[in-house]
């Protein structure tokens, strides 16, 4: 066996060695040693839903656990968008209005034809979601049956805003015909299109303060009309998802009184194949570091725990979010 060859030779087994060694000490590692990740479906990127995922996200970065945990915001089409995606594991959590919650659970509306899930699963509500029902300033319209034979966005397909306002029109005895034109516009749209002259008016479930309503109202001076009278009063009564939720005044200009309307409660969900202690982590952020949570966006200020544990939340609440409140002394 000549030098060279015994050399090159030595140099193969050392290598192969090496590998083994490292292949070795990589299956030796624990698998919570490998980071973790969460991805909370929101909604489109200028909405609070996007903020109250940015925050709970921002919650969890500011404050990690014992083990690593990397939380990401998702902009999406809305609530039925984002429960589908839980249901696929697109998506480890979602922010969805609390009539979308209820249908999902229950396999009714948009969900009918999937059937009941039992798989979803409630983390926590977030803020209150008046149903803002905005009108060009040159059209007098006072309420929403004066929309009759006007252009109204009534959202994309996928939002929740888009269910609400087929309950609605249900309710009312409507169809999307009585409008001269029912645009599928996204709230990244409607404020520009009604500026521009192309709809009369549209419907945005919606947390407040927003900079969605704000732009529009201080680009073309547009105006909040409020949502009320027995066709409102009639949901209100009838379903467990809907609250009477007024605008407060002062937030816009030209708008210096509250406005009346109803709405839906904003609530984060999850799916039961979503590990407990990565649920618990992110309530665990939220919570213990809870006035903070608060602060990072206006729509947060009017949270409480005793209420966001139960408000709004048809599905049952995930064991890892269950684990937290027992432990905090908030439910038995």
């Amino acid at each position: 066996m000549t030098n060279q060859f015994r050399g090159w030779l030595v140099r193969i087994v050392a290598t192969t060695a090496l590998v083994a060694l490292q292949a070795l000490t990589c299956s030796a590692q624990p698998a919570s040693a490998q980071p973790r990740s969460v991805t909370i479906g929101t909604g489109a990127a200028s909405g609070v839903y996007h903020a109250g995922g940015q925050a709970v996200c921002q919650a969890v970065a500011q404050h990690p656990g014992e083990e690593t945990l990397r939380c990401a915001v998702q902009s999406t089409s809305g609530s039925v968008s984002n429960v589908t995606a839980l249901k696929a594991g697109h998506l480890q959590m979602g922010v969805v209005q609390s009539d979308v919650h209820y249908n999902a659970v229950k396999g009714r509306g948009e969900f009918k034809d999937a059937g009941p899930d039992a798989d979803l699963r409630s983390v926590f509500s977030l803020h209150p979601e008046p149903f803002t029902l905005v009108a060009r300033k040159a059209t007098g319209i006072k309420g929403f049956a004066d929309f009759r034979g006007k252009r109204f966005n009534i959202g994309p397909p996928g939002s929740g805003t888009r269910a609400s306002v087929e309950e609605l029109l249900s309710a009312m005895g409507w169809t999307t015909s009585n409008f001269a034109v029912a645009a599928e516009l996204t709230p990244n749209e409607h404020g520009p299109a009604l500026c521009a002259g192309k709809i009369d008016g549209f419907l945005y479930a919606v947390g407040h303060p927003s900079a969605n309503i704000r732009k529009t109202i201080s680009a073309c001076g547009a105006r909040l009309v409020p949502l009320n009278g027995f066709f409102v009063d009639k949901l209100v009564a009838v379903t467990p998802y809907y609250i009477y939720a007024a605008i407060p005044g002062g937030l816009y200009p030209g708008n210096p009184q509250p406005v009346e309307s109803y709405g839906v409660l904003a609530t984060l969900m999850t799916s039961s194949r979503v590990p407990a202690d990565v649920v618990h982590q992110v309530v665990q952020a939220v919570f213990d570091n809870f006035e903070e949570f608060k602060t990072l966006h206006p729509a947060l200020l009017v949270l409480r725990p005793e209420t966001m544990i139960k408000d709004g939340l048809t599905a049952p609440i995930h064991e890892g979010a269950l684990r937290y409140y027992k432990a905090k002394g908030w439910v038995k």
